[in-house]
């Protein structure tokens, strides 16, 4: 069994497929599991709802409209970045309340287009297996590089949070 800490799996830019004799090149896709004590529900809600998001996703409020085509956007807070507006802006692609999400992500902070994320749920006793890949990156930009340093600190800050009852600080030293 894992330590539970966020484990990443990237799948380079150059694995090639041949289908039916022509080569079709994959983009990356960068993977995230992690094992959480916790429920369906409590981790769907840690999530999808800005009380929680703030506290371990880098100070970001999400605002959701948690259905097909719905906004996803994880809002700038004044107090904290000195600025207002969304820092990741996005729309809802596909929602089944505790089991799987899928949303788009446009970051604000970058000049990048959009990707995917999907955040997949999975029960197991009183554990829940929290799958996130990251995947449909515009080429050669920037987000990749950026997502694969983030992930694993919001995924260990989120663990923390629900298992302890508070997120991580990690320190910078920039």
């Amino acid at each position: 069994m894992s330590s539970g800490a966020p484990s990443a799996e990237t799948k380079a830019a150059s694995d090639d497929l041949e289908v039916a004799g022509t080569s079709v090149t994959s983009s990356p896709r960068l993977v995230n599991v992690i094992y959480i004590r916790t429920t369906p529900r409590a981790l769907w809600n840690a999530l999808t709802q800005a009380k929680f998001t703030r506290l371990y996703y880098a100070g970001l409020a999400l605002e959701a409209e948690l259905r097909r085509g719905g906004r996803f956007d994880y809002m700038h807070r004044l107090e904290i970045h000195r600025r207002d507006g969304p820092g990741v802006a996005g729309f809802v692609i596909e929602v089944v309340p505790r089991k799987k999400l899928v949303h788009s992500f446009e970051p604000r902070f970058i000049d990048d287009g959009p990707s995917r994320v999907t955040y997949e749920i999975e029960t197991m006793g009183m554990v829940c297996k929290l799958t996130v890949t990251h995947d449909d990156f515009p080429p050669s930009g920037p987000t990749l590089k950026t997502v694969r340093e983030g992930w694993p600190e919001i995924l260990s800050s989120l663990k923390s949070l629900l298992e302890t009852g508070r997120p991580l600080v990690i320190p910078r030293d920039r």
